[in-house]
């Protein structure tokens, strides 16, 4: 079986990235390499800061990037693409404009995802810029979700999390979830989203430390992936 080849457009940020291509074969259901999806990564480490863009902080746009790394993909052959960032979808719009191919919309599916789980109001843990744009809470209007992210001492824990550990190189220790994950229960939360992938790279292995349920949008993309490419997905991934 040959798969559909798939485009990730990467490096934001590389562990990330490096952690999306690790689930990606952890739930491929293949028995030989030749089972698994067929994917070009650009890891483009260059893209400016998505947050620091949509904050003002900063008046380098990472679309002119984002668009032509999407480009290059789809010369390359890709039949679809991915962008393994959260934040990034705030230019989701633009980036699938530039394309002929499908862009999977990780944020949706997640509230996709969330809806038929039956969660009624979630918990996201994302970067001060995807809190700004509200795209989870907009996401899971449709949907019945209701959104509720960190006070400003809880959204300061995520984002050093984030840039201080994740994104500099530093480990992060599960128990960390744990005091985040009681303040976004506190506010009525049936679930947390771990709404940035830097904390899919430091928690998601370890999601028990939340002690509640826990979906992590990097494996709704990961299965996502493997159903666009036309691979089988293991039994019970999420």
């Amino acid at each position: 079986m040959t798969t559909k080849l798939a485009g990730v457009l990467g490096g934001t940020g590389p562990a990330a990235t490096a952690y999306f291509l690790k689930r990606l074969v952890d739930f491929t259901d293949a028995e030989r390499d030749q089972d698994h999806v067929r994917a070009i990564v650009h890891n483009d480490t260059a893209t400016p800061d998505r947050t620091d863009f949509i904050l003002g902080k900063s008046d380098v746009s990472p679309l002119p990037y984002l668009v032509e790394d999407a480009r290059l993909l789809q010369r390359c052959g890709c039949d679809f693409l991915v962008m393994p960032c959260n934040t990034a979808h705030c230019l989701f719009a633009e980036v699938q404009a530039a394309v002929d191919i499908p862009l999977i919309h990780m944020i949706e599916e997640t509230m996709a995802h969330c809806r038929a789980r039956r969660f009624n109001r979630v918990g996201v843990l994302a970067t001060e810029g995807t809190v700004a744009t509200n795209m989870f809470g907009q996401a899971g209007r449709p949907h019945g979700v209701d959104v509720r992210y960190p006070g400003p001492e809880g959204q300061a824990e995520v984002d050093r999390i984030i840039y201080d550990a994740v994104k500099a190189g530093r480990p992060v220790a599960p128990e960390e979830l744990g005091p985040l994950s009681a303040l976004m229960m506190e506010e009525g939360c049936d679930a947390l989203i771990l709404g940035c992938t830097e904390l899919s790279a430091a928690f998601g292995e370890n999601r028990r430390a939340s002690g509640v349920p826990v979906v992590d949008p990097l494996d709704v993309l990961v299965v996502r992936t493997i159903e666009a490419a036309g691979a089988p997905v293991k039994p019970r991934v999420f």
